[in-house]
């Protein structure tokens, strides 16, 4: 078990020693099955989002509001995505996770009741985008906590419940706005997304099923002993003195102030180590880490938006529906393939990411060439095919350039992507509404991934000049 996964509870009996480690699998597989679920249901709806309020937005008359809320969810996301990992250095993953999840569902259950562009800002944006967060740090350290040797497979295997999801829920959504319109469409979502408070109980601490091994693992038993006892320590509170009159106003009103004070403080420290700045002081890593960054907000705004640019190609919904399935079955696909590859043979994930990047660059050109149904067909099954370069190799990517800070590295890529996306979808929004046409918004996804492919091509170059010339 990497230190960068370890999760210990507060409670001190724990089997932290010599001999015992990850199981790989037992509980791992249920771990594993409640992973699938949260990013089945955290992606399934957002990933059918164009589709679901595609006439509310034609009834708002607002151009950019599908890029804001997407900008706003992922802010969101991540800003609730670090402070859940700085959680679970307290709590436990099912107790963060519940509180995630609780989110989530909330933000389903106001949703259905918007009626304005700004209402659907704050409850799908804000609300569910911080439930999301919430649970992908728990989601992901869970995950890891119990898979070693068998990390890439059940990685592929378990997202690839999240391509179920996008096969599914657009021609779902499809046929309930058809047969209930949208407000009841939205009481069946958020009925199908209660299941995440099941995909969070499940979360036990990896130290309820460590096994036995013969194997040295002092290493190991040191880096978990390490995080038990790395705690943020508690601020004192000032004592306010009992003084008479004036004198005591004025002791109480000078004690909130220092006591407001040690909280910003204690909020400024906290969130400076969990940051963990000294990783940006690494050009290695600060390249993958914006290249990561800028291909990641690529693909989620294309994931979102694909949609829109058929409606604007005259596409039915039924054809739209269909398309989307169709690059969601291809994802399925390759998700299914790298999981059996991998099974048997090792795999440079970056290398495998830089790739699917490459041809992304060009497959977001294509999109916005023609019309044609068969054509867009085929590019989003393309686009599918390479997807999982992006949403399944991101953690394991980050992992090879912080293998053992990936905690710190997860929180980096998080608060980057996720601010990252709150400027450009706005951005991207206007650039519609001054343009009219979604050509320049998809030309703008391309040159996202591009900057990855340069930045990285850049590092590659640079750093094979310097072993040569040692």
């Amino acid at each position: 078990m990497d230190e960068a996964f370890a999760h210990i509870e507060s409670s001190g009996n724990k089997k932290n020693k010599a001999g015992w480690v990850a199981p790989d699998g037992g509980w791992g597989y249920v771990v594993s099955l409640g992973v699938g679920f949260t990013f089945m249901l955290g992606f399934g709806s957002s990933n059918a989002f164009g589709i679901l309020f595609h006439n509310f937005f034609l009834e708002q008359e607002s151009g950019s509001g599908l890029p804001l809320v997407i900008g706003v969810y992922n802010g969101a996301l991540s800003i609730s995505g670090f402070l859940g990992g700085i959680a679970l250095k307290k709590y436990s993953f099912r107790q963060v996770g519940l509180v995630g999840a609780g989110l989530f569902i909330l933000g389903d259950i106001l949703t259905i009741f918007v009626t304005r562009t700004y209402q659907l800002v704050f409850t799908f944006g804000v609300i569910r985008g911080a439930g999301f967060g919430v649970m992908i740090p728990v989601s992901f350290t869970a995950f890891n906590s119990y898979f070693t040797k068998k990390r890439t497979t059940m990685m592929s295997a378990n997202q690839t419940m999240s391509s179920l999801a996008s096969i599914t829920f657009p021609m779902l959504v499809t046929y309930l706005l058809s047969e209930y319109g949208l407000r009841w469409t939205l009481a069946l979502i958020m009925a199908i997304d209660l299941h995440l408070l099941f995909a969070m109980i499940v979360m036990h601490p990896v130290e309820w099923h460590l096994v036995k091994t013969n194997e040295n693992n002092t290493e190991l038993t040191s880096k978990c002993e390490v995080i038990n006892v790395k705690k943020v320590e508690a601020f004192d509170e000032a004592v306010v003195k009992m003084l008479p009159g004036d004198d005591k106003e004025c002791e109480e009103r000078e004690t909130r102030v220092k006591k407001r004070e040690s909280i910003q403080k204690h909020i400024i420290k906290t969130i400076y180590e969990n940051i963990d700045l000294d990783l940006l002081k690494d050009p290695r890593f600060v390249s993958t880490l914006v290249g990561v960054g800028f291909a990641f907000v690529s693909d989620v705004t294309y994931l979102a938006m694909e949609p829109t640019l058929l409606f604007s190609y005259k596409f039915t919904k039924i054809e739209v529906a269909s398309c989307v399935m169709v690059g969601a079955v291809s994802d399925l696909l390759a998700r299914f393939g790298l999981a059996i590859f991998t099974y048997f043979y090792a795999v440079d994930s970056r290398l495998l990411f830089f790739i699917g990047t490459c041809v992304t660059v060009f497959l977001r050109i294509a999109l916005v060439t023609s019309s044609e149904l068969w054509f867009v067909f085929a590019v989003t099954a393309i686009s599918g095919l390479v997807r999982c370069s992006v949403q399944v190799l991101f953690p394991l990517v980050l992992i090879m350039a912080a293998p053992d800070r990936f905690p710190a590295a997860l929180a980096l890529h998080i608060l980057f992507s996720g601010v990252l996306m709150l400027i450009a979808d706005p951005l991207i929004g206007v650039l519609y509404e001054e343009t009219g046409s979604y050509v320049y918004c998809f030309l703008a996804m391309s040159f996202c991934c591009l900057l990855c492919v340069v930045l990285w091509t850049t590092e590659y170059f640079v750093y094979r000049t310097n072993r040569n010339s040692n």
